[in-house]
C-alpha cells in the first residue's frame, strides 16, 4: 500500500511538473520567431498581373496539388511581404476534402484592402495555406512570388518594360433585363495592340465572382465580345424575384513582359421575374429635424419615367402613440416620373414617411420597392440642445438572406443619455438599446430577402437637455437564400469573406489574421497546436498515473474554434 501511494504521489507530482513546463512551453512558442514555412508546390493565378486596387485582386487561384494528407479540412488563400505577415485575401474555405484535388479559391478584395494600405514593399506572396481540424496549419504552404511595379503587380520576374492596360465594359442591354434575356458583353482594352483574353465575371454583393461563359481572345482592335450569355435569374422560388449584378471584364495579358492585366469597371445588371420592376426613390425638401409647424415637401421619382401611375404619400408615427399610417393630403398622380405632397401638420415626435408607388398598368409593372424615409418633428422648446444621429451596418453591403447583420448608431454629443431604436422602414429591429459613449449596437440576421431602408433613432432620457434625432436612411439589400446565382455558397455573414463576423478578415474570430484562434499571429504557431502540445504533456503525466493504477484513459477529441455568435 506504501509503495502504491509513493507511485500514486510521484505520479502526480511528474503531472504537475509537466504542467509547468507545459506554460513554460507556451511562453517559449508564443514569444519564438515564426519558423520559415516550405512550399508545397505553386499556385497559378489568372490573370498573371493587375493593378493594386482592382477588386477582386484576380479573378482565381489554383494550387498544383492537394494539401498534403489529413490537412484538407480548410483552405485559406492570402497574401504579404516575403516571408510574412500574411493577411486574407478571400474567404476562408471549409467543409473538408481539399486534400482531394488540387485547392481554386477566389479572392474578394484587392491587394491594397488586403494589405490595409498601398504595397510598402517590392516584393509579395501570395500563398495558399492547408488546415487540419486537430493538428491546424501545415507548416509548409503553396507560394506564388509576384512584385509591385508602381500602381501595378505582376508575376513576372521583373517591371520591364511592360505597359499599363485599361478595359472598359460594355452591357447591352443594360439595365434591367427580364430572366432568360440574352446579354452582349463587350470589353475594350487599351492600348489595341495588348494581346490577350478576356474573362467576363459576374458577383452578387460580396459573393465570390464567377466566370459568365469562357475566356474570349482580344481582336486587333482591342476588343474581345460575347455575344447571347444568359445571366441566371433567382433561384426557384417567388413568382416575382429580383437579381441584381455586377458585372466586369478581366483582362490576362498574353505577355505579361509586355503588358499589365487590368478590370473593367462594374457595370449592373438586375435580371428580373415576373412583371416589369420600378425602383421608387423618396426625398423631402428640408433635412431632419425640424420644429413642429414646419411645412416638408415629399417628392417620389421612379426610375421609369414614362410608366404613369400614382403615389400614396403616408406618416407612420414610432414615438408612441398610435401606430397607423397617416394619409398626407390625396394620392398624387405621376408626371414624367416624379409625384409631390407637402406635409405641414405633423406634430412633435418620430416618424417614418412612405411613398407608395402604383403603376396605371398593374399587368406589365410593380413597384421593386417601398420607400422610407425617417424624419424628426421637434417639440420646438429652444432650450434643448441638438443632437445628431449616424448609421453604420456591417457588412456594409448586399447579403444573403439569413446572413448576420451588425448596426451601430453613434449619437453626439457623446454626453446626450437616452436610447436608440433601430428601424426597418417602420419595423423595430430589436429592443431599444442604451447610449453608451455615444454608440449603440444592435445584431439581426432576421432581414427578409428584398430592399431594406435602415435607420436609427436617438430617443433622449431628458427632452429639455436633447433633443431626439434621426440618421439619414441606409438603403440595404438582401438576396433571397440560394444566391440567385445557382451555386449555393454564402459565408455566414454574407460579406463574402467566410469568416461569418463581417470584419472581412475570413477567420470568423474578429482579430484581423486569419488564422482562426484569436490568439496568435497567422505566422506563428497556432494556438491549437500549443493546446494539442499542452494536452500531450499533460496527457503523459495523467497517463503514467493512470498507468500505475493499471487503467487506461479515454482520449478527448480536440474542437476547432468556433466562430462567437
Amino acid at each position: 500500500m506504501r509503495r502504491q501511494r509513493r507511485r500514486n504521489w510521484f505520479a502526480l507530482a511528474l503531472a504537475a511538473l509537466l504542467s509547468s513546463g507545459v506554460l513554460a512551453t507556451g511562453v517559449v512558442l508564443t514569444l519564438a520567431a515564426p519558423a520559415q514555412a516550405a512550399s508545397l508546390g505553386a499556385i497559378t493565378i489568372t490573370p498573371t498581373s493587375g493593378s493594386v486596387t482592382g477588386s477582386p485582386m484576380f479573378a482565381s487561384a489554383a494550387s498544383s496539388a492537394p494539401c498534403p494528407s489529413g490537412y484538407g479540412e480548410n483552405a485559406g488563400l492570402r497574401v504579404g511581404p516575403v516571408n510574412g505577415e500574411y493577411q486574407n485575401l478571400a474567404r476562408a474555405l471549409g467543409g473538408g476534402g481539399y486534400d482531394q484535388a488540387p485547392v481554386t479559391i477566389e479572392p474578394n478584395r484587392s491587394l491594397q484592402a488586403a494589405l490595409g494600405a498601398a504595397p510598402a514593399a517590392t516584393s509579395y506572396t501570395i500563398i495558399i495555406e492547408c488546415f487540419s481540424l486537430t493538428a491546424g496549419r501545415h507548416p509548409d504552404q503553396f507560394e506564388l512570388p509576384i512584385i509591385i511595379c508602381g500602381t501595378t503587380w505582376t508575376t513576372a520576374p521583373s517591371c520591364g518594360a511592360a505597359a499599363q492596360t485599361s478595359t472598359a465594359l460594355a452591357v447591352a442591354p443594360t439595365g434591367k433585363i427580364e430572366e432568360g434575356t440574352p446579354v452582349t458583353l463587350t470589353a475594350t482594352v487599351t492600348p489595341p495592340a495588348a494581346a490577350g483574353s478576356v474573362q467576363f465575371m459576374r458577383k452578387i454583393g460580396s459573393q465570390a465572382a464567377e466566370p459568365v461563359g469562357e475566356p474570349v481572345p482580344v481582336g486587333a482592335d482591342g476588343k474581345a465580345t460575347l455575344a447571347d450569355a444568359i445571366l441566371p435569374g433567382a433561384v426557384a422560388g417567388p413568382t416575382e424575384a429580383d437579381v441584381k449584378y455586377d458585372v466586369t471584364a478581366v483582362f490576362s495579358p498574353a505577355d505579361a513582359n509586355a503588358h499589365f492585366g487590368s478590370t473593367s469597371s462594374a457595370s449592373q445588371v438586375t435580371v428580373y421575374r415576373g412583371r416589369y420592376p420600378i425602383e421608387v426613390t423618396l426625398a423631402s425638401d428640408k433635412t431632419s429635424p425640424q420644429p413642429g409647424g414646419t411645412a416638408i415637401v415629399l417628392t417620389a421619382t421612379t426610375d421609369r419615367p414614362d410608366i404613369t401611375g400614382e403615389v400614396r404619400f403616408t406618416s407612420q408615427k414610432t414615438d408612441g402613440g398610435s401606430a397607423d399610417e397617416q394619409d398626407i393630403g390625396e394620392p398624387q398622380d405621376v408626371t414624367t416620373g416624379t409625384a409631390s405632397v407637402t406635409a405641414s401638420g405633423l406634430t412633435a415626435g418620430v416618424y417614418v414617411l412612405k411613398a407608395t408607388f402604383t403603376p396605371s398598368d398593374t399587368v406589365g409593372f410593380r413597384a421593386q420597392n417601398l420607400p422610407t424615409l425617417p424624419f424628426t418633428i421637434q417639440a420646438g422648446s429652444g432650450s434643448a440642445e441638438n443632437t445628431t444621429t449616424t448609421l453604420a451596418a456591417n457588412p456594409d453591403s448586399q447579403q444573403v438572406e439569413g446572413s448576420a447583420v451588425t448596426l451601430t448608431a453613434g449619437v453626439a454629443p457623446s454626453a446626450a443619455a437616452g436610447t436608440v431604436r433601430f428601424m426597418d422602414g417602420a419595423t423595430q429591429i430589436g429592443d431599444a438599446v442604451s447610449v453608451a459613449n455615444g454608440t449603440a449596437t444592435v445584431s439581426t440576421s432576421t432581414l427578409a430577402a428584398g430592399s431594406h431602408t435602415l435607420t436609427a433613432v436617438f430617443t433622449p432620457t431628458d427632452s429639455a437637455a436633447y433633443n431626439a434625432s434621426t440618421s439619414a436612411p441606409k438603403a440595404y439589400q438582401i438576396t433571397a437564400n440560394g444566391d440567385g446565382d445557382g451555386d449555393g455558397d454564402g459565408d455566414g455573414d454574407g460579406d463574402g469573406d467566410g469568416d461569418g463576423d463581417g470584419d472581412g478578415d475570413g477567420d470568423g474570430d474578429g482579430d484581423g489574421d486569419g488564422d482562426g484562434n484569436g490568439s496568435l499571429a497567422s505566422t506563428g504557431t497556432p494556438l491549437i497546436a500549443i493546446g494539442a502540445s499542452g494536452l500531450a504533456l499533460i496527457g503523459t503525466g495523467t497517463g503514467f498515473m493512470l498507468l500505475t493504477r493499471r487503467r487506461r484513459p479515454e482520449p478527448g477529441p480536440v474542437s476547432w474554434p468556433e466562430d462567437p455568435e
